[in-house]
């Protein structure tokens, strides 16, 4: 009976911690975008796994990390299926098994972290706080650049409404935010970990108060540089071009019909730079004919005019901005640098051919640019950035270092239909402009096109499946960030943090398992030379 009732007390133990798990990866889904938009909740969600995995072994500790990840990835990547299933003509089997693999890979991050928190035996109160922080950050940024990238919903993007925290990110990027974030969750975690332990609670709770604090206190008294160049007059057009007939060739010339028709009709408020949306003209620009049809228009609205249109050199496809002059002639060519993996182009293609229907039209055989383009004009220097690579940090800074004023974002999320994607889209987004402190507009094909200012606010945005024209003056940045200026230098601190932690703990950890009669031989040792000393010190005064 003993036995029997242990047996069902560790069952019940078990239970608990799986479903502490499962309650933070779904508190954590309901914070982001598209899935809820709750941003508060981050500083909470994640407080239930911090609790379960509290004394466990680090293999059970990873288990709850991976099975919180888990929920919250197929929660907030579940649009990647209909994709699939819709555009590249998968059955549903198949597209929920990829979407299941990619959660898993996603998942692994949480998992690491939860095994190397409970391996860190040494943190408690404040260095407790620090080191979930960092640990956090650590990863987020290894998963920005590990195969090829995907810092897709980081833990700061759940905060892109809330202005006044975001402006660390002209610091720190948005690894500063999910820092804050994820300090909030550990030092409130403590409450349930250590409450009897009132020092070390009250010391985990001030440091967290005191980043957050901090945090916050900089958005509200570091105002932006003040606007010392006039404002310059665009205009984003969205044609809402659905993505079943979008390469169809009979529909090409009535894509461009509606563009034109659009371009004309916002001429009238005298723009002086137009932005179509990645791909909206759905042929090879330049060796089409009907390349006079958009060069006129340029011409005829005096304006500045930004396609997105395939381009290729030597017979290979690239995913390409062009830059219309006034005058009517093409003055500039941006190609997309940071292709997307099974889209753009097939990792391991031989073995994977079906993913080469994904992406209908783009063929999966894009190669990548390989210069951050600045497009020098009478209206100012900007950048261009294709759908996807808004969300690498580093890369958009790189066009602020060469001289860009201001960002344009062109995309095109018909992929995703209504979704949480475009949501979650615009929200990383949101930050490249805090972390540059400069204007970022944004024109995608079915929405979501907005103009965000520099401190984060979106101040016009579309709707989603709608056809659109937002018009807004936006001024050139007048000043250099920190972030763009020294980059990921609070990531690379954070490594540190993590790195010192790690040898504390194994250094501790060996200590704890030297055996007793090879420390009482050390004591033993350390006692003789201090003898051998004293003896030394006699004889040399005598």
């Amino acid at each position: 009976m003993e036995q029997l009732g242990r047996s069902e007390g560790v069952s019940s133990t078990a239970a608990r911690t799986l479903a502490l798990s499962v309650l933070s990866g779904g508190l954590l889904s309901l914070a982001f975008p598209g899935t809820g938009d709750l941003g508060w909740l981050a500083f909470f969600a994640l407080i239930p796994l911090l609790v379960a995995i509290q004394g466990r072994p680090w293999r059970n500790a990873g288990v709850l990390g991976f099975l919180a990840g888990l929920v919250f990835w197929l929660a907030t990547v579940s649009w990647i299926a209909p994709t699939m299933v819709r555009y590249g003509d998968l059955p549903w089997p198949l597209a929920g098994l990829i979407l299941l693999g990619l959660a898993a890979y996603l998942a692994l991050y949480p998992a690491v972290f939860c095994v190397l928190l409970s391996r860190s035996r040494l943190c408690s109160g404040a260095l407790y706080v620090v080191t979930a922080a960092s640990l956090w950050v650590v990863l987020e940024f290894l998963r920005t650049f590990l195969f090829t990238g995907f810092p897709w919903n980081l833990l700061g993007y759940s905060q892109h409404r809330n202005i006044p925290l975001i402006q660390v990110a002209a610091v720190t990027g948005v690894y500063g935010v999910s820092f804050v974030v994820m300090a909030a969750n550990a030092a409130l975690a403590t409450m349930f970990l250590t409450w009897k332990d009132w020092p070390r609670l009250l010391a985990a709770l001030g440091t967290a108060g005191l980043l957050l604090t901090v945090a916050v206190g900089y958005g509200e008294i570091s105002p932006l540089p003040a606007d010392a160049k006039p404002a310059i007059p665009v205009a984003l057009v969205q044609g809402n071009i659905e993505q079943d007939v979008k390469w169809d060739p009979a529909w090409q010339g009535r894509t461009l019909g509606i563009y034109r028709d659009l371009t004309v009709a916002v001429a009238r408020e005298q723009p002086r730079l137009v932005v179509w949306p990645e791909a909206a003209v759905p042929f090879f620009l330049r060796e089409d004919v009907r390349r006079t049809e958009v060069e006129r228009l340029a011409r005829q609205t005096a304006t500045y005019l930004l396609v997105g249109a395939p381009d290729r050199d030597d017979g290979r496809p690239r995913n390409s901005a062009f830059l219309v002059g006034p005058e009517g002639r093409i003055l500039g060519r941006y190609d997309k640098r940071h292709l997307v993996p099974f889209g753009e182009y097939v990792p391991l293609r031989r073995l994977l051919p079906f993913v080469n229907a994904l992406a209908a039209g783009v063929i999966g055989e894009d190669v990548p640019g390989q210069e951050a383009t600045v497009f020098s004009t009478s209206i100012g220097r900007f950048g261009v950035i294709i759908c996807y690579e808004a969300i690498f940090p580093d890369e958009v800074r790189e066009f602020f270092l060469e001289g860009a004023d201001f960002l344009v974002n062109i995309t095109n999320d018909a992929w995703f239909g209504r979704s949480a994607a475009p949501a979650q889209h615009l929200a990383m987004a949101v930050f490249r402009a805090v972390e540059n402190q400069a204007y970022l507009i944004r024109a995608a094909n079915t929405g979501i096109s907005a103009v965000v200012a520099p401190d984060g606010r979106v101040v016009r945005s579309s709707g989603l499946f709608t056809r659109e024209i937002l018009s807004a003056g936006i001024t050139p940045r007048s000043a250099v960030s920190f972030y763009t200026r020294y980059g990921n230098l609070f990531a690379w601190g954070t490594v540190g943090v993590a790195l010192a932690v790690a040898i504390a703990s194994l250094r501790s950890r060996a200590l704890r398992e030297t055996p007793p009669t090879e420390a009482v031989c050390v004591s033993s040792k350390a006692r003789s030379s201090r003898n051998g000393a004293e003896d030394e010190r006699r004889d040399r005064g005598a």
